[in-house]
């Protein structure tokens, strides 16, 4: 699947379809690209809940064709702050076009270095702020910039 992301959200509920209100609470937001990168193929899924029940939105990305210990490995999971689903399918976007600019392993980078520098903020110091000002002062004091755009940036819960 090529392009700008479908929305499919589903819903997952004992009351039949009728008696659903419009704004059910059990729905689901999944949005899921296969791409072309250098690499070979990239899978990109993004989520408003884990295993369709506890909310935690994320995008998980993968290479194509992926067996369990090659996700173990090269597989890094985003995780959101924010549910909306119309800001989820942007966010999806956003790291669909990341991950076509850096690749799999290049976003398994990012995570990595979003990790160290989470690691280094609990250690010295820097409790109060979140995880985005963390980076972006990171960013700015070591000249590099951070790959992810400012607009994405701001929803990042952090990588698993």
């Amino acid at each position: 699947m090529k392009g700008a992301p479908s929305p499919r959200p589903f819903c997952f509920s004992r009351l039949p379809r009728n008696k659903r209100s419009a704004n059910h609470h059990n729905c689901v937001s999944d949005y899921r690209d296969i791409i072309e990168i250098a690499e070979g193929q990239a899978q990109i899924m993004t989520k408003s809940r884990w295993m369709l029940v506890l909310p935690m939105p994320h995008t998980g990305i993968m290479p194509h064709p992926c067996s369990a210990a090659e996700l173990g490995r090269f597989g890094t999971v985003i995780k959101w702050t924010t549910g909306d689903p119309v800001v989820l399918a942007q966010l999806h976007g956003s790291v669909v076009q990341l991950v076509k600019e850096l690749g799999v392993a290049g976003i398994l980078e990012v995570a990595n270095s979003v990790k160290v520098a989470e690691q280094a903020r609990r250690k010295f110091g820097g409790g109060n702020c979140r995880i985005q000002e963390w980076i972006e002062q990171s960013a700015a004091l070591s000249g590099v910039s951070f790959p992810m755009p400012a607009n994405t940036l701001k929803h990042l819960k952090g990588f698993q």
